[in-house]
């Protein structure tokens, strides 16, 4: 291991900018070095050998992870042996970059997990030939397309250039004189969004160009003004061909399969995809935006959540195989194993076997003192208590019966044993000393107790740290002098404050209780370092210690139960985040090298000065490696660095960032949330599973004795009970215990043995309210209750499970669940009390007596109008009832939508289109009226069973129209004057709201938004969970940066060094739109860091800042790094990946309900098919009539061969189809033509075979055969156009032949009939269609909504010189509905939306008219709100459903497998029989009829096929018995003295001797030749019937 990690240095100490040649000394020291460790590794090999042997299963070459060395150890050979000879080496050098994977099979639990990785491959292999296949598909067409569209470009006409001389212009224009966004073109035959003569006029010294070139002599011209004007060269652009170039250094092009692969790839990745949609828009069609869209949800949506999904449903699965192992080895060395910390348990809790230790030591420290001092053992308190404890216990049957090792580590054991007694003596504490008891007891600590546990004092504390909280986020930019002293004041209160806490709680619990919490050991750490801070403070200089008063935030934890549930996930899952982070730690730290070797030096910018700049995203040195790395995998401008890379090196390099992006983003980080879904399923499936501690509870309340778990039972505690009133087996399952109710969890448990009065009850909660860190709150709480393990071992074998405080996953919608009274179990939840009181509940109850008596006998009557007799009230119900008059209604919500998609803020007032939109608004706004009137009729509008204001969806559809009629009076009443508009607008808004009406009219979508609504509280503690972080890295931020996010702009700022200079220079010294100048600005970049979309800018921003009021300095301080990337790792991986936890884990409660429809509806169509199986297999096959050709073909149209074939046929013609490209040469074109001919011809065979084979009716039956013939007929009509274009006898329009060609590509979904694993993920994915068409519908709805409000408020936003656009264009504009909706998708994708919302974030000039002031606030909101629940939510609710279907298929799939082989056996069962039966029958012909049984004693056998049963002899005393297998079956005794056995098999009656021998059988029956009534029985027997 050492070796490896001094490998691992001497590879990351390369420098690849200084060591190519290997000059100096300190490359030569690494060359020597690295040599001395490969001579290790072949050494460690070569001893390795010689031990295990080579070959063979137990030998050295039989385990994985020893083949990977050997490859290592070879190719390190390799490159030694062909030092000498020239050969370029890089590419050898590069393996040694695999060394640091050995690391790997020397940990463990990494090892778990990357078998775990290995064991999702062939899972993995079926997304990823997917994958393959989509590639193929969207490849191909594009390919067909657009080849060589996106060199096109605007070149002069050739005779204009002879005319002028313009070798001052460039060949083509480029826009700002650079290549990186280059001018695309359309030429005349295709209809693109650019042509050229849309290229922009000439500008010379910030003056527009405006006269042509006729003005001009010939010859020579100066570029420059004449006359008052210049000349618009620019106009002359006016040829639109292929050039040399494509887009982005060559890298973006649909040229040939390879280079549309790589666009594809950076399409699904979401990073810069929709440059690629915007060119290929400019130089095609405005309607490519569907491909890159279908795209986009296939590949995206689909394709790598696929991979996500495959992975968590793995993980789950080895995860609990493993643990399954880990258990056992752990049961088997805990029994055999004596040392002192043997304790069977979970790894995880280091920190309490720390401390159990230690108090361990101290014990037998102060024995020891004790012992010194008194000399005289009798008299000192040994802490023993462990033996006398065990007598009182006894050994019980469901415990394990002590061993010799129990004994041993009991002897040492700590802590205080307390068995539980009978309620009938009161429970005392145990009078042994305990652990703090050592270090003095007395009436003081009694009182500290009291005082620490006191609510009021926790509430203290609680409020305390808000308060500071507050205080620290108050800092910003130049605040005045006074709000910085008393800040400083407050600080130093605020410190004293929980440094006293800390001593009193020290006091109360003495140190061993106090540490006994790691909540305490936290806070102590955090009020060390304060006071160390303001002591340091004193000798001058800020130090770095004060950000770490941030962390006090954190300890708001303690006080919030509903987050603990979260954090006690977050922890659980963390040891095995910690492994995840060392693997990616090791696979980052192998793909720098490897940059660094493949891509070190290469990235660089000349200037004109003649240096070169190297690219801020380098690989340059190791640092900067990683950092490049880190990058790539956050999936932020990683396109950038591949178009370095491929421009630099060669196009191969795309490989490189290819794998780093599969391998890292797709498989490592999906790994990360396959353990946080776990870890949420785990805890629930945990709480159901742990029925040991079920019973306990039930022994403890079927007696009626009140049990309140105020704490959690820490993994250290098993509860060892007396058996009297336990019954494990005969107690019936608990009530369930209702979770939402989630008690807090400090370390230790309280069980309070009594039926307490209520007042009691009431201290009690408040005290669980209050959380006391050790629960000392009752008498003889003792933190250190370490009992040893295994005194319940067996009843408690899950301890660990304990420590989460659900006991069963509450219903879907968080309702409470009452138990009936104080002697069953019972928790208290926020929620009653909070039900109790509300205040709408008191009103009422007061209002009560008030109430007229009239009001009370017409409470049935609506609006007190209408009785239920009414006519007109029972014609509103037949209306409401009647079937389409929700279709109705949903026709005029949808005819609404239309209209208000077609609103845009530039229609002039009085044109007949505002006209239009304005009269159907108030059409629209009385029908919805009407709708309402008719409701509020039938049902009542208050009060009264099932009334209109009962349904919260009918309270929404209440306010839309009451706004709409609000919407309609004020802009009557503001006709005359323009005073209200501001109003106006606002309801203009609402009204896009009308939309949501849809959701509760379509079932699907209620149910899917029902379901998002009720995971909103998890979601809410998540949300809370990463409010805390926020908030910490914002103080933080802001502490860091604040007053430096400033730069100067201007022309030349090489010179400029601070705020001054830059204004001397006349510059602009402005602000950077994402700092931290305030807590509020930090927020808000801090929410552009965790979307990862933009994050390196503000990175590189804060690595250059300097100063308040400094110019920047590049990489300035690189230890900023930290800040960025430690939040990056924690909020956006960690933290943010759990809301995929979350949503899955409340997506799957809430469909238990359908989940059982479902289950019926799997179990109906199986029985189905069983039945159908069943009758085919009884019927005579169609195929018995045919004549024998038809028969040869319907074999050969059966056969598996016949599919291979076709599938290879396929296969080549894909490959085919792939090898067309950009300017192909003739005779590939040739070649291929003829190809497709061939490949036509064998398809059109195929067909009509099965055409012959199956006959008409039973052709077309199965999908596979139409889609063939589908084929087989475009393929002909593509084939037959083409020819007849090629002769011309037709004019044909080209985009039709390109048309056909594409639809060839159909041909490729034939291979999906023979892959059967990639058939089982699509059909996964086709079962959750319907669910993801409820979700497409949402986000339709989402997409809707913000779209109409995009287009409101951001329609009139213009890009222009003054206002110069960093993410809207002519593309991404919100001016109509159609491109905000684009827009709207494209930020869903996070692509550049950051950019886009910086647009929106403009102040306003006076001169502009169209300038909202208010844009600034609002359009955070509507950004950050439509990223979170497009980004976040919805995508994870697809997750979620995938998941689902995916493990149900899996079970399916199992179940098929289970029931076809059962069929397969009783059909082999069948088989077996029938050849009995015939063998039976050909023995009865073969057979004499008589045999003679009366002589000796001999055996009569019968020979039935192989078996010999012996029938033993007649007339003897024995048994007549047969012989099957083991069992002896005695049928019965022929005349003899033997048991008369009544045979075991059911049909066999007992047979007597008759007088001459004659076997015969029961009287009245006619006689049977012996032979054969043996046969008989025998058969009977046999057969079993």
């Amino acid at each position: 291991m050492l070796a490896i990690l001094l490998n691992c240095v001497t590879l990351g100490m390369f420098q690849p900018c200084d060591d190519v040649h290997c000059l100096n000394n300190r490359c030569s020291f690494l060359q020597a070095l690295d040599d001395g460790i490969f001579v290790f590794f072949a050494v460690e090999m070569l001893v390795k050998m010689v031990a295990l042997g080579v070959l063979g299963q137990k030998g050295y070459l039989g385990d994985t992870w020893n083949r990977l060395d050997f490859f290592i150890v070879i190719i390190g050979m390799l490159e030694y042996s062909l030092d000498g000879h020239n050969v370029s080496l890089s590419a050898i050098r590069t393996v040694r970059v695999l060394r640091p994977l050995r690391a790997i099979n020397r940990v463990p639990s990494m090892r778990i997990l990357v078998t775990l990785l290995l064991d999702t491959l062939p899972m993995l292999g079926n997304v990823l030939a997917l994958c393959f296949f989509v590639f193929f598909i969207f490849g191909i067409v594009g390919v067909q397309l657009w080849a060589g569209l996106l060199r096109n470009r605007c070149f002069m006409g050739e005779d204009f250039k002879t005319i002028y001389n313009v070798s001052f212009l460039t060949v083509y224009y480029r826009p700002e004189e650079t290549e990186d966004i280059p001018f695309i073109c359309s030429t005349n035959r295709e209809n693109g969004m650019l042509r050229c003569s849309d290229v922009p006029r000439r500008r010379v010294d910030g003056s527009w160009c405006m006269l042509g070139a006729e003005g001009v002599g010939e010859g020579p011209v100066a570029d420059g003004p004449i006359g008052g004007g210049c000349v618009n060269w620019y106009q002359y652009y006016n040829v639109c061909r292929a050039g040399e170039r494509n887009p982005h250094k060559g890298a973006i092009n649909f040229d040939n399969i390879g280079y549309a692969w790589i666009a594809i790839f950076q399409v699904i990745t979401l990073e810069g995809w929709v440059d690629i949609m915007y060119y290929v828009m400019d130089a095609h069609s405005f309607y490519n935006f569907i491909y890159f869209i279908f795209l986009i949800i296939v590949g995206s949506f689909f394709m790598l959540n696929l991979c996500l999904v495959v992975i968590a449903t793995q993980f789950s699965e080895t995860k609990q195989r493993e643990n399954a192992l880990m258990r056992s080895e752990q049961r088997a060395r805990y029994l055999s194993n004596a040392s002192t910390l043997a304790s069977y348990q979970e790894p995880g809790s280091c920190y309490e076997e720390i401390l159990r230790y230690i108090g361990h030591l101290y014990r037998k420290l102060t024995r020891r003192v004790a012992r010194a001092v008194t000399h005289c053992s009798t008299h000192t308190p040994r802490c023993t208590c462990e033996r006398t404890g065990q007598s009182a216990l006894g050994t019980h049957p469901w415990r394990l019966p002590p061993s010799s090792s129990s004994s041993s580590s009991r002897e040492e054991g700590q802590g205080v044993k307390l068995p539980l007694y009978l309620p009938s003596r009161p429970l005392r504490p145990d009078p042994r000393p305990q652990l703090h008891d050592l270090q003095g007891e007395g009436p003081h600590r009694h009182t500290g107790v009291r005082v620490v546990s006191s609510r009021y004092f926790n509430r203290g504390i609680m409020i305390s740290i808000l308060i500071n909280t507050l205080s620290m986020g108050i800092e910003f930019h130049q605040q005045p002098q006074e709000l910085t002293d008393i800040l400083e004041i407050s600080n130093l209160v605020f410190t004293s404050l929980f440094s006293l806490e800390m001593l009193l709680k020290l006091l109360a619990f003495g140190l061993f209780g106090y540490i006994k919490n790691p909540y305490n050991g936290f806070d102590s750490v955090i009020v060390i370092i304060s006071v160390w801070e303001i002591i340091g403070q004193a000798d001058g200089g800020l130090s770095v210690l004060r950000t770490f008063r941030l962390l006090r935030v954190l300890k708001l934890v303690r006080f919030l139960p509903a987050l603990r549930r979260q954090l006690v996930v977050l922890m659980k899952t963390m040891d095995n985040v910690a492994t995840f982070c060392m693997l990616l730690m090791l696979f980052i730290f192998i793909f720098s090298i490897l940059g660094m070797h493949l891509f070190g030096c290469k990235f660089g910018l000349k200037l004109d000065s003649g240096d070169t700049l190297p690219d801020r995203k380098n690989f340059d040195s190791l640092l900067w490696a990683i950092v490049t790395v880190f990058q790539i995998l956050t999936q932020e401008d990683w396109n950038l660095v591949l178009y370095n890379g491929m421009a630099s090196t060669s196009p191969l390099a795309a490989l490189y960032f290819v794998a780093l992006m599969t391998f890292g983003n797709y498989v490592l980080f999906n790994l990360l949330v396959a353990i946080l879904v776990e870890g949420f399923q785990a805890e629930v499936s945990v709480l159901l599973g742990s029925t040991s501690f079920y019973r306990i509870l039930w022994g403890f309340t079927g007696q009626g004795i009140w049990l309140d778990i105020i704490c959690r039972v820490p993994p250290s505690i098993h509860l060892s009970l007396h058996p009297p009133f336990i019954h494990p087996f005969l107690s019936p399952p608990p009530p369930f215990i209702h979770p939402s109710l989630s008690p807090p969890l400090p370390s230790s448990i309280h069980l309070s043995l009594h039926r307490p009065s209520l007042q009691q009850r009431r201290s009690q909660s408040s005290e669980r309210d209050s959380l006391l860190s050790d629960g000392a709150g009752s008498e003889w709480s003792n933190p250190s209750w370490g009992w040893s393990r295994e005194e319940s071992f067996d009843l408690l074998d899950q301890s660990e499970y304990l420590t989460v405080p659900m006991l069963r996953p509450p219903d879907c919608n968080g309702k409470t669940f009452h138990l009936p009274d104080a002697g069953t179990l019972r928790y208290y939840s926020d929620h009653e009390e909070e039900e109790e009181d509300s205040v709408c509940l008191r009103v009422k109850l007061v209002l009560e007596p008030y109430k007229p008596q009239w009001c009370r006998d017409h409470e049935d009557w609506a609006l007190y109008l209408f009785s239920p007799c009414n006519r007109f009230r029972q014609w509103c119900q037949r209306v409401i009832t009647h079937k389409m008059f929700d279709h109705i209604i949903l026709l005029f919500i949808f005819l609404n939508c239309i209209t208000i998609a077609l609103e845009r803020p530039d229609i002039q007032t009085h044109s007949t289109e505002r006209v239009f939109l304005s009269v159907s608004n108030h059409i629209f706004t009385v029908i919805f009226i009407a709708e309402m009137t008719v409701k509020v009729v039938a049902q009542g509008l208050y009060s009264g069973e099932a009334v209109y204001l009962k349904s919260s969806w009918n309270v929404l559809d209440g306010l839309l129209v009451f706004v709409s009629l609000l919407d309609i009076l004020v802009s009557i009443a503001s006709a005359g004057g323009n005073r209200i508009l501001g109003i106006l607008r606002v309801l203009r808004l609402l009204r896009t709201l009308r939309p949501l009406r849809v959701i509760s009219r379509a079932p699907g979508l209620k149910l899917v938004v029902e379901t998002l609504i009720t995971s909103l509280r998890p979601i809410g503690n998540i949300v809370l969970i990463c409010c805390g972080f926020f908030i910490v890295f914002g103080i933080l931020g802001v502490q860091l940066f604040k007053g430096k996010f400033f730069h100067c702009e201007g022309a030349d700022v090489r010179n400029v060094t601070n705020r001054t200079d830059c204004l001397r220079a006349g510059y602009r010294w402005t602000r950077r739109k994402y700092n931290f100048d305030n807590l509020g600005q930090a927020l808000m970049s801090l929410f552009v860091l965790s979307s990862k979309d933009g994050w390196v800018s503000i990175m590189y921003d804060g690595l250059d800042a300097v100063g308040v009021d400094q110019q920047p300095v590049r990489n300035h301080n690189p230890w900023m790094l930290l800040f960025f990337i430690s939040f990056l790792l924690i909020v956006s991986f960690f933290v943010l990946n759990m809301f995929v936890g979350v949503v899955v884990e409340n997506f799957h409660k809430c469909r238990q309900d359908q989940e059982e429809e479902e289950a019926k509806a799997r179990e109906e169509k199986r029985a189905k098919r069983a039945e159908k199986r069943r009758r085919k297999a009884q019927e005579r096959p169609y195929y018995a009539d045919y004549s024998p050709v038809r028969l040869t073909i319907h074999t050969l149209c059966t056969s598996h061969y016949l599919d291979l074939f076709i599938t290879i046929i396929i296969a080549t013609n894909v490959l085919t189809m792939s090898m067309e490209h950009y300017n192909q040469p003739q005779y590939l074109e040739e070649g291929l033509k003829y190809c497709n001919y061939v490949f036509t011809l064998v398809f059109v065979i195929e067909t009509v075979l099965k055409l012959i084979a199956f006959g008409l009716r039973r052709f077309f039956k199965e999908r596979w055969n139409q889609l063939d013939l589908a084929i087989v007929l475009l393929s002909v009509m593509g084939i037959t156009l083409e020819e007849i274009d090629l002769n011309a006898s037709l004019p044909i329009n080209p985009t039709i032949i390109r048309i056909m060609r594409v639809l060839r590509i159909a041909r490729v979904l034939k291979l999906l009939k023979m892959a059967t694993g990639m058939r089982a993920l699509l059909d996964t994915v086709v079962q959750a269609l319907p669910q993801v068409g409820n979700l497409g519908l949402l986000f339709m709805l989402l997409f809707f909504i913000y779209a109409a409000l995009g287009v409101e408020l951001f329609g009139k936003l213009e890009c222009s010189e003054e206002n110069p656009c960093e993410g809207l264009s002519r593309h991404a504009t919100f001016q109509n509905f159609g491109m905000a909706f684009l827009t709207l998708f494209r930020v869903s994708t996070g692509d550049n939306w950051n950019g886009i919302m910086k647009d929106t974030l403009r102040d306003c000039r006076p001169e502009d008219r169209s300038c909202l002031s208010y844009l600034p606030l609002v359009s955070p909101v509507y950004f950050v709100t439509f990223v979170l629940t497009a980004q976040f939510v919805l995508v994870n609710v697809v997750v979620a459903v995938l998941m689902k279907h995916l493990e149900e298929s899996n079970k399916e799939a199992q179940e098929e497998a289970e029931e076809e082989a059962k069929e397969e056996e009783a059909r082999q069962e069948e088989a077996r029989q029938q050849e009995a039966r015939q063998e039976d029958a050909r023995q009865e012909i073969s057979s004499p009829s008589v045999l003679n049984c009366q002589g000796g004693e001999g055996d009569v056998t019968t020979d039935l096929g192989s078996d010999q049963l012996p029938i033993s002899p007649v007339r003897g005393g024995g048994d007549l018995t047969t012989d099957l297998g083991s069992d002896q079956l005695p049928i019965s005794t022929v005349r003899g003295g033997g048991p008369n056995h009544r045979s075991r098999v059911r049909s066999a009656s007992p047979v007597r001797g008759g007088g001459g021998g004659d076997l015969t059988t029961d009287p009245g029956s006619d006689q049977l030749p012996r032979v054969r009534l043996y046969t008989l029985l025998i058969l009977r027997i046999n057969t079993g019937l």
